[in-house]
């Protein structure tokens, strides 16, 4: 690369829909996925967010319970919640 170009950033995260999860005041699960993860495998992710989201219901069974389900299939997930908003975020990437 030249010294005088600037990196170009990679492709931004790709949403992948809201998932419903009306525990802590929440109105449910905001996901995007990173870029490392194949949009194929999309379906796949859905259905694990959802058994996670409906086996928990407080953020920390959510967090363990949405893990438990992505590892099975390759993948981790990283939640936020700012108790001021009605919905978590939750990140998805690949376990290695």
């Amino acid at each position: 690369m030249p010294r005088d170009a600037t990196p170009r950033p990679g492709p931004p995260p790709r949403r992948l829909g809201q998932v419903p999860w009306s525990h802590n005041d929440s109105d449910g699960l905001s996901v995007v996925a990173l870029p490392s993860v194949p949009p194929s495998d999309d379906s796949m992710i859905r259905a694990a967010l959802v058994r996670g989201a409906r086996s928990s219901r407080t953020i920390q069974e959510l967090d363990r319970a949405l893990n438990r389900e992505l590892w099975q299939i390759g993948y981790v997930a990283r939640i936020q919640h700012d108790p001021g908003t009605p919905l978590v975020l939750v990140e998805i990437s690949t376990g290695g």
